[in-house]
């Protein structure tokens, strides 16, 4: 999956966001990784986000 800004989305109110809850779709849909943009995403509750990632072996890639 790909998780980065719109073009014409306004940073300043809404940026990208991964928490839990995105990663437990991707698992419930056999999604094995997310790409985001590294400077403009916002992860929710980031330890527990990694931690999710390392035990479904899910990735997470910055671009």
């Amino acid at each position: 999956m790909i998780k980065i800004a719109k073009l014409k989305q306004n940073l300043r109110v809404d940026l990208p966001t991964i928490g839990l809850e995105t990663l437990k779709n991707c698992k419930k849909n056999n999604v094995n990784g997310i790409a985001y943009s590294a400077n403009k995403t916002i992860f929710i509750k980031k330890q527990k986000i990694i931690d999710y990632c390392n035990k479904h072996k899910i990735f997470l890639f910055g671009i």
